[in-house]
Formats: structure tokens, sequence, C-alpha cells
């Protein structure tokens, strides 16, 4: 599986189980979920963790270029792909 394919298997079981993730709530608070479907669940969550982590593994060692830029003042830094000017970022706060 290559590494777009690897993505779009992710997005998919995402959507799935987003799909499904109120109805299992439901299950558990009313405690009316039987133990296959609990298990079913859980498996498929453990699937999309370990595409998950196929996939992160697969991105190590790239290296992506990017900087960190000034958002128009929210306070917040935001990231940019490509070379940009270095933003004037102030320091950590200090409890005074």
């Amino acid at each position: 599986m290559d590494r777009r394919d690897l993505s779009m298997a992710i997005v998919q079981q995402l959507k799935g189980i987003n799909t499904d993730a109120g109805q299992f709530v439901a299950g558990l608070l009313s405690d009316d979920i039987s133990r296959e479907d609990q298990i079913v669940f859980a498996l498929r969550l453990v699937r999309l963790a370990e595409h998950i982590k196929q996939r992160a593994d697969s991105t190590a060692g790239m290296v992506i270029e990017g900087g960190v830029v000034d958002d128009g003042g929210s306070g917040q830094p935001g990231l940019s792909a490509g070379a940009v000017e270095p933003a004037d970022h102030p320091g950590p706060a200090v409890d005074g």
C-alpha cells in the first residue's frame, strides 16, 4: 500500500468510526451494547491506530521545509510551507 492509499484508508476508517461513534457511546451509557459489538469497535480502532502508526513510521527521516509566521495579531504563531521572513515573537509569559 503506497502512502496515498494508506492516507485514504485512514480517512475512510475515521469517517466510518465517526459515523458509528455516537451509537457506540449511547450503547455504553445505556449499558446495552453487546460484548461482540464492543470488540468489533475496539478492533476497528486498533486497525486505525496501526495504519496511523504505519504512516507515521513511513515519514521517518523526511524533511519538510517550513517556518513560523506572524498570523496577524491573534497571539498564536502560524505555520507556513516554504521560506518566509522570521516573525518577531515575544518570549514566554513569566508569572510575576
